[in-house]
């Protein structure tokens, strides 16, 4: 596993890649959007899993990581980090890939699916809905941060069950927010005219995804404490190519349990090479 920048449009952007010596495609995967988070913290034991047969590249968005921290105010939240993403797959002559996303991550891979912002060859989303159904009084807590390693380990535990290993990975996301601009990225969004409340576009989600074509794929847990129960049934049935799977596991089974979302993961993109599924 090997870390790299390239400009990305006008961004500066960091990310880690695992390519074998002769890789099956092109996996990208593309982390949450919680206070720390990172493309290594979120993805590197499932790179080291799909690794040895993918190409698999994992991009810090904008705003975390080692990438340049640059928002927009005055567009959607996904709307411009789909863009960074297309931007990424130009700059590396990425025509075709399978993206794989996690929570904030999830809901930009289907949302960029739905509006064909990205060239996807198939998708994956695993506790990300595309926006909708999640629990307000969770997510609120999710979104409130003290800047201290404490309450990261409070923020962490609202995703993760305990694992080996989770103790490094808090201290790498706690030293993401000690970077110049990343808290002030995530909150950005939460800022607002102090007298004007905004109309929310109208939004006919998960409408768009009764069109796909393409396999997707939908991970959840069933002890996540930050989507509404049964949330995966409003995807099933929209369209014969979304394929839905719950595992026993909070937000972020990536994370503490990597060996059953890899073998997931392999078995989808495996499907994805069967005829049936490029029909």
């Amino acid at each position: 596993m090997r870390d790299n920048t390239i400009q990305a449009g006008s961004v500066e952007t960091h990310y880690w890649e695992v390519t074998p010596e002769h890789p099956e495609a092109t996996v990208v995967l593309v982390h949450d959007g919680a206070f720390g988070s990172d493309a290594y913290t979120s993805w590197h034991e499932i790179m080291a899993r799909l690794g040895g047969r993918y190409r698999v590249l994992a991009p810090d968005l904008l705003g975390f990581g080692d990438t340049d921290k640059v928002v927009y105010t005055d567009r959607s939240p996904y709307a411009f980090r789909t863009a960074h993403l297309a931007a990424f797959c130009a700059a590396l002559d990425i025509n075709g890939a399978h993206f794989v996303g996690h929570s904030f991550g999830g809901s930009l891979v289907l949302r960029a699916l739905a509006a064909s912002t990205l060239p996807v060859l198939s998708a994956t989303s695993i506790s990300g809905s595309g926006g909708p159904w999640r629990v307000k009084e969770a997510v609120a807590e999710l979104g409130r941060f003290d800047g201290t390693e404490q309450d990261l380990r409070r923020l962490t535990a609202l995703m993760v069950d305990d694992y080996p290993g989770l103790d490094e990975v808090l201290k790498l996301r706690y030293a993401n927010t000690l970077k110049p601009g990343h808290v002030e990225a995530v909150l950005a969004g939460k800022l607002k005219h102090p007298t004007r409340t905004p109309q929310p576009a109208p939004d006919s989600w998960p409408e768009a995804l009764k069109s796909v074509s393409v396999p997707v794929l939908v991970i959840a847990g069933d002890r996540d404490p930050l989507m509404a129960a049964g949330w995966t049934e409003h995807l099933a049935g929209l369209s014969p190519a979304i394929t839905v799977h719950r595992l026993d596991a909070k937000h972020a089974p990536n994370m503490d349990q990597p060996d059953t979302v890899a073998a997931l993961l392999l078995s989808h993109l495996a499907r994805t090479r069967e005829p049936s599924a490029r029909s």
